[in-house]
């Protein structure tokens, strides 16, 4: 078996653009069983080509009102790496909520922990933002560690929060205080 090539940690963040659909789709396609094992899935009619131009439509639109910040990650070559995303942006109130994904190989590098670091300053530097929260399953201790490393705090435990690979998870409510 052919191993994925290595990812450098040196990882590069874009808005999503109308022309990665075609991109996006087959990484996430690759990438679902990964994703579906932690996080909830996707409604299947984003997994063809009409849905992903729909789904990048959607982040443009509420980008375009400053309500989301939809970026790729993606190493030195230019391969899509992940995803790292401001949502639910709420200006007058200084929130927003943080999300990201990367492909499993690229997991255990310190990507993640740049990406959030890069969205922390782009919630305080451009959006002028206050207050992040951010959700993680209690059976995700990697997500939580790199929550916490950034300088997020465990706020609540939410019984059956997520539904992930048919089950309902309990997860951690994470809250970051900007400076």
């Amino acid at each position: 078996m052919v191993s994925p090539p290595a990812v450098p940690t040196q990882p590069r963040f874009a808005l999503l653009k109308p022309e990665d659909a075609a991109e996006l789709l087959a990484f996430e396609v690759a990438e679902r069983a990964w994703f579906e094992r932690y996080v909830e899935a996707r409604d299947p009619r984003f997994y063809c080509p009409q849905g992903a131009v729909k789904h990048i439509i959607e982040c443009l639109s509420l980008h375009a009102q400053n309500r989301m910040l939809p970026l790729l990650i993606r190493c030195r070559e230019g391969r899509l790496i992940g995803r790292a995303n401001l949502k639910q942006i709420d200006q007058t109130r200084g929130t927003a909520q943080v999300g990201y994904r990367l492909a499993r190989n690229a997991c255990g590098r310190g990507i993640a922990q740049k990406a959030l670091r890069h969205l922390l300053k782009e919630a305080r530097c451009t959006y002028g933002l206050h207050l992040l929260s951010a959700y993680a399953s209690v059976e995700n201790p990697a997500s939580q560690r790199v929550l916490e490393k950034a300088g997020f705090k465990a706020r609540q435990k939410l019984p059956g929060h997520s539904l992930v690979a048919g089950q309902r998870l309990d997860c951690w409510a994470y809250q970051c205080k900007l400076g």
